[in-house]
C-alpha cells in the first residue's frame, strides 16, 4: 500500500512547533532579561584597618575578622557580601541596597558585652563601699554617671536577638534570649536588683557593649525580691532608634572581634 501523504493537519502542527519553540525562546529571553535586572548588583566598598595604628595584625585575626563581619553584613538582610583580606586590612563590598552608615557602625563595633549590677550613681548620698564599683559609666538616661559592679553574664550568656517595634509606644527595643547559663545569671540579678526601693539606682542593671551603658533599665515592680525574671528572655529598652536597635541585636546574636577595626575608607 502506498503510504499517504502528510495530512494537512500534520503540516499545521509542523508549523506549529517553530513556532511554540519561537514562544518559548522569547519567554526565556524575555526572562533573561528580566533576571538580568532584578539580579542583586554590588554596592559600596568599605575598607578596614584590622589592629591599631602600626601594628601588625596577625593574619588569623585577619581572617578571624573577614568572617565576623560577613557574618554581621549578612544579619543585616541586604544580602549576601563579598569580603576579601589584605595585609593587615579587611574590603567589604556591600550588597546594593544596603545602608553604608548603619555598616560602618556596626563593623567598627568591637561586639565585647557585659551585664553589670548598677551599684549607684554620682550624686546619690549613700556612699558605694571602696571595690564595690568597677566602671563609672554615662547613664544612658542622661542623668550623669552610673557605677557598675563586676560582670554578671558577658556574650556567651546571649543566645539570640531580635529588633523588635512597639506599636503602643513607637519606641524600638531588642528582644533577647538567654543560653541556661545566662538565664540564671539574668535571673539572680534581676532578683536582687529587685529588693531595693523603686526609683533607686541599685534597682537597675546595665547593658554594656565596647565600654558603653546602651542601657540600664529599672527593675519593675511585679519582680520579686531574691526570685527575679525567669522564662530566658527579656527585652531590652534604650530609647533606640530603628538603626541602633537593628546594630544591637545583631553584635548581641555574634561574637566580638579579635581585635579592634576602623573604616579607612
Amino acid at each position: 500500500m502506498a503510504p499517504h501523504p502528510p495530512s494537512s493537519s500534520y503540516h499545521a502542527r509542523l508549523w506549529l512547533i517553530p513556532v511554540f519553540v519561537s514562544a518559548a525562546l522569547a519567554v526565556l529571553v524575555l526572562a533573561g532579561v528580566t533576571v538580568w535586572v532584578l539580579w542583586p548588583g554590588r554596592g559600596e566598598t568599605v575598607v578596614l584597618r584590622v589592629g591599631g595604628p602600626g601594628a601588625a595584625a596577625a593574619p588569623e585575626d585577619v581572617d578571624g575578622v573577614a568572617e565576623i563581619v560577613e557574618r554581621r553584613v549578612v544579619a543585616m538582610g541586604a544580602g549576601e557580601p563579598r569580603v576579601t583580606t589584605g595585609e593587615g586590612t579587611v574590603s567589604v563590598e556591600l550588597p546594593r541596597g544596603a545602608d553604608r552608615d548603619q555598616a560602618e557602625v556596626l563593623l567598627e563595633r568591637r561586639g565585647l558585652l557585659s551585664v553589670h549590677p548598677v551599684v549607684g550613681a554620682t550624686g546619690e548620698t549613700d556612699p558605694v563601699h571602696p571595690g564595690e564599683a568597677v566602671l563609672t559609666l554615662p547613664d544612658p538616661q542622661g542623668n550623669g554617671d552610673l557605677l557598675l559592679g563586676p560582670a554578671l553574664m558577658d556574650d556567651d550568656g546571649f543566645e539570640s536577638a531580635e529588633a523588635g517595634h512597639d506599636p503602643s509606644s513607637g519606641r524600638w527595643n531588642v528582644h533577647v534570649g538567654f543560653t541556661a547559663q545566662g538565664a540564671d545569671a539574668w535571673s539572680r540579678a534581676t532578683g536582687e536588683a529587685a529588693c531595693h526601693p523603686l526609683g533607686a539606682a541599685e534597682r537597675r542593671i546595665a547593658v554594656v557593649v565596647d565600654d558603653e551603658a546602651v542601657s540600664a533599665p529599672e527593675v519593675g515592680s511585679d519582680v520579686a525580691c531574691q526570685v527575679g525574671l525567669g522564662g530566658g528572655i527579656a527585652v531590652i529598652e534604650g530609647g533606640f532608634t530603628e538603626e541602633e536597635a537593628r546594630v544591637l541585636a545583631s553584635l548581641l546574636r555574634g561574637e566580638p572581634l579579635p581585635l579592634e577595626v576602623t573604616v579607612v575608607e
